[in-house]
Parts: structure tokens; C-alpha cells; sequence
């Protein structure tokens, strides 16, 4: 009878215990459910809330530089408005209406005399409704107006000068469109407001009955615009699924029972079993860290080989279709001789390559030697010509008629050309023009080798310029980002350097500047 008592008491220990736990883990998921919300929802409204406070700022500089043109002549240039207007609603979809009034003020009438409309036809010149606030505003003033026909904008008004008559400018703003579709996530209530009336709500349509009781993480907060009050608030709706995971719930009730279970069988040999298992933790986590570094290790290298090889195993391919073909067809047999003695000085390419990244690995200097610069062009052209013309894209060489000399590694070089044409050719394959090229110039100045590589495709974004150089940084899905950086490594290693820019006529340019190298005694002395 003791041992059944003993059994039911440890039994009712046992479920006392698991739903204790089962309630701590509720508790805690729960909290920990509405803290991930919470910060979701924080990150995200301060990321839109910065969005927003940026484009605010376009709308600012926007009614700046129009007041600039018209300040700069009088009467304003109505022509050079119309075309900077048109040009900013076309970039700036979300500003739909650019107008241009002459107030002109008869005691306290103040009459509003359009001088540009651009562009929305709806807006039925509501400008001229906030003509007398504006005229009241100090020049250069900026100031938000709302309007009940069109409760879906916010109108901006700007008065120019202090002259009867006088310019102002209008601007409307649609708030729908300051946000992008995937900047706001599909769980999150949002509005803007200004001065307590709202000019956009866009609802996620997740509102529950259980919405109503459990704690909404809300941000709320002013956009950083002096003159355009907007009240950013972003909200979460919680589902009781959000807080509490029934299947988490259910595992974790299951789980923590058969570990209770399990462990009121086996506490007398708890000791043993927690030393057993402290052991085998060890061992495991001394094993991943071993193998973590292993492959660590192989990574490395074996991002660099593949890399540095795909660019003589890719010519190799395109020389064997070449040299198939003009075996099937019989004809030109010196081509074919050709293809098959490129493929064998991309064979011994790819094991200089090699070689090389044996040499790197072992910290062994690269065999330097001098070179001529348009024997290393006219290589690098050759390699590339099958696939450049492939893409309807033609190479340009101009390059002096005695070559400059420069110290370096031929395989470095020829990698940092192929890499920067190949690249340039990757930009225009992006492109529409029909006339592709890419022009590589070579010239001596000051002691200097400047090498070129330009392009005529769509250039390299603002944002994009000062990375390019950055290890592991691509623009491409496929990219491994090592290209440009190998570039710049090897340049810099032969006391180069290589930067990039965009030409004012349209694409991209890649300089490369290197040290001549030194004439030879005997040459010197002859």
C-alpha cells in the first residue's frame, strides 16, 4: 500500500510538474511571439518611416529647384518649367499635379492666374483654392494644405517671392504611392495621417475576434519634415494562432511529458547519464568545429579555383564547338588547327592558373616579367572574340604603334582584362542599342601605362560605384563577387591602381594605371 501511495504521489509530482512547465512554456512563447511582433513591427516602421522622410525631402527639393528656374528670369521661363515638371512627375509618379499660379493681390482679394498645369486632368485646379493661404506665407515658405474633393492627396504650396503679382508653386501629392507594394508587409495596418485626418489606410484584413483582446504592436511616429506634418502608423494585428502555436503547444506538452516520464525511470542513474552526455556534447561540438574549419578552408580555395578556371575552361568549350564544327564540315582545316592550338594554350593557361594559386597558397611571389601590353590586348581579344561576337558585340584596340612596357605576371594581367572586358560585355548584353562596343585604349604618359576599358552599355548606378570593389559584392544572382576584387588585388600588387566611372556620353569606364617598366642597360646604353 506504501509503494502504491508512493507511486500515485510521485505520478501526481510528475503532472503537477508538467503543467507547470506547460503554462511557463505558453508564457514564454507567448511573450516571446508578441516581442518578435513587436520588433517586426518596429523595424519595419522605422524603415518606412525613413523611406517616407526621404521622399518627403524629394518633394522639398523639388519645390526648391523649381523656384530656383523661377527666380532666374523674369517673366519665369514657362517652356523650361513645363519640361522640368513633366520630368519630375514622370520619375516621381506619386507627385501628380505641378502647377504654377501668379497671385496677384487687390486689397484682400487675392486672385490666382494659372501659368503651368501639370498634369492630372481630375484635379480641377484646386490650387487655387489655397491661393489666398499662400499668399500670406513668407517667400520660400513651404506648407501642407488638404482638400475635401480630393481626400486622397496632400496638396504642398510654396510662395516664391514677395511681388505683386507673384509666383507660387503647387504640388500634389498622392500618399498612395509613397509606399511600394512589398515595402509594407501583408500583416500590417497602415495609415497616414495629417493632423488628425487620415489621407491613407491600407488595412491587412487580418483583424480577428481574438484582435480585440491580445496586445497590437503599434509604431507611431511624425515623418522628419518641418512642413509636411505626416503621421506614420503602422500596426499588427494578433490572431491567437500568432501567440500561440498549437502545434509547438501540443509537441512541447507531449515531449515534456515523456521527458518527465522518462526521467523520474531513470534517476537513479541521472549521474552517469548527464556525464555520458556532457562527453558525447564535447566530442560532437569538437567535431563540427573541426569540421567547420575543414570546410571553411576548402571553401576559400575552392571558390578562388573556380573562379580563376572558368574563364579558360569557358574558352576551351567555345574553341572545341568551333573546331567540331569545322570538323564536320570539312572546310578550312587551318582553322581547325587553330581552334585545337588555342585549347592547347588554354589548357597550359588554366595550369599556369593553377600553378599560380599553388604559388599563392604557398605565399610565392608571381612570375614577373616585362611585358608588351598589346601582345597581352590581342590575347585577351582572341580569347574573347568567339564570344563576343555571339552577342553582336564589337572590340576596339587603341593601342600605340610601339607597345608599352610593363613588369608584371602575364596571367594576372590577362585575368584583370578578361575579367574587366567580360564584365563590360555582361553590360551591354543588358542592354538595348543595337551598336554594342567595348573600346580598349593603351597609352604611355608620364612614365604611366593608362589602360582602359570602356563600354557603351547603361553604366554603373551611384549607389553601386563605391562597392565595386569589395570583396563578395555582385549585382549578379549568379556572381560570386570575386572578380573586380581579384582585379583591384592584382593591380595594387604591381603598385597599380584600377578605378571605375561613368562617361558622360553613357556607359562605363575602367582605368587602369601602371608603372612603365624600366628600359634595359643595354637598350639604355645603345
Amino acid at each position: 500500500m506504501t509503494g502504491n501511495k508512493q507511486i500515485w504521489k510521485s505520478y501526481l509530482t510528475i503532472s503537477v510538474i508538467w503543467l507547470i512547465l506547460l503554462l511557463l512554456f505558453v508564457a514564454f512563447t507567448a511573450r516571446q511571439s508578441i516581442n518578435q511582433a513587436r520588433d517586426e513591427v518596429k523595424q519595419t516602421g522605422t524603415a518606412l518611416h525613413r523611406v517616407l522622410s526621404q521622399r518627403a525631402a524629394q518633394h522639398d527639393a523639388h519645390l526648391t529647384s523649381l523656384n530656383a528656374l523661377i527666380l532666374s528670369a523674369n517673366p519665369a521661363p514657362v517652356d523650361a518649367l513645363r519640361q522640368v515638371s513633366r520630368n519630375i512627375i514622370r520619375f516621381y509618379p506619386r507627385i501628380s499635379v505641378i502647377d504654377v499660379m501668379l497671385l496677384n493681390r487687390t486689397g484682400s482679394t487675392v486672385n490666382a492666374e494659372p501659368v503651368l498645369m501639370v498634369d492630372e486632368s481630375e484635379h480641377d485646379n484646386i490650387a487655387v483654392d489655397f491661393a489666398a493661404q499662400v499668399a500670406e506665407q513668407k517667400p520660400g515658405e513651404v506648407r501642407t494644405y488638404l482638400s475635401d474633393k480630393l481626400a486622397d492627396r496632400y496638396y504642398l504650396g510654396k510662395k516664391s517671392d514677395n511681388a505683386n503679382p507673384g509666383y507660387a508653386i503647387f504640388m500634389a501629392i498622392n500618399p498612395a504611392l509613397m509606399i511600394e507594394p512589398d515595402e509594407r508587409p501583408d500583416w500590417a495596418d497602415l495609415t497616414l495621417s495629417i493632423n488628425d485626418k487620415i489621407i491613407l489606410e491600407q488595412q491587412s484584413g487580418l483583424q480577428t475576434v481574438a484582435s480585440r483582446f491580445l496586445e497590437q504592436p503599434v509604431f507611431s511616429q511624425k515623418i522628419d519634415s518641418q512642413n509636411q506634418p505626416l503621421l506614420l502608423r503602422l500596426s499588427r494585428p494578433m490572431a491567437l494562432s500568432d501567440v500561440i502555436d498549437p502545434l509547438h503547444t501540443i509537441l512541447f506538452a507531449v515531449l515534456s511529458l515523456i521527458a518527465l516520464t522518462g526521467a523520474y525511470a531513470l534517476w537513479r542513474f541521472q549521474k552517469a547519464t548527464r556525464e555520458a552526455e556532457q562527453k558525447a556534447q564535447l566530442s560532437e561540438h569538437e567535431t563540427r568545429l573541426a569540421h567547420a574549419a575543414r570546410v571553411n578552408s576548402m571553401g576559400e580555395l575552392a571558390s578562388g579555383i573556380a573562379h580563376e578556371l572558368t574563364q579558360p575552361l569557358t574558352a576551351l568549350l567555345s574553341q572545341s564547338q568551333a573546331a567540331l564544327r569545322l570538323e564536320a564540315s570539312g572546310e578550312r582545316p587551318e582553322l581547325l588547327k587553330q581552334a585545337l592550338a588555342a585549347n592547347v594554350r588554354e589548357a597550359s593557361r588554366a595550369g599556369e592558373i593553377l600553378q599560380r594559386m599553388r604559388n599563392y597558397m604557398s605565399n610565392h611571389e608571381p612570375q614577373r616579367r616585362r611585358l608588351e601590353i598589346n601582345q597581352i590586348i590581342r590575347d585577351v581579344a582572341e580569347l574573347l572574340r568567339t564570344d563576343l561576337a555571339q552577342r553582336n558585340i564589337s572590340l576596339h584596340q587603341q593601342t600605340e604603334k610601339i607597345s608599352p612596357l610593363i613588369t608584371a605576371d602575364p596571367v594576372e594581367m590577362e585575368q584583370v582584362l578578361y575579367n574587366l572586358i567580360r564584365n563590360a560585355a555582361d553590360s551591354l548584353s543588358q542592354s538595348e542599342i543595337s551598336d554594342k562596343r567595348i573600346t580598349v585604349t593603351a597609352e604611355a604618359r608620364g612614365g604611366q601605362l593608362i589602360l582602359s576599358i570602356a563600354d557603351n552599355g547603361g553604366g554603373i548606378a551611384d549607389d553601386i560605384l563605391p562597392r565595386l570593389f569589395e570583396p563578395f559584392f555582385t549585382t549578379r544572382e549568379a556572381g560570386m563577387g570575386l572578380g573586380l576584387s581579384l582585379c583591384s588585388t592584382l593591380i595594387e600588387r604591381i603598385d597599380g591602381e584600377i578605378s571605375a566611372e561613368n562617361a558622360p556620353s553613357g556607359g562605363a569606364i575602367f582605368t587602369i594605371t601602371i608603372p612603365m617598366a624600366e628600359p634595359e642597360l643595354s637598350k639604355a646604353a645603345e
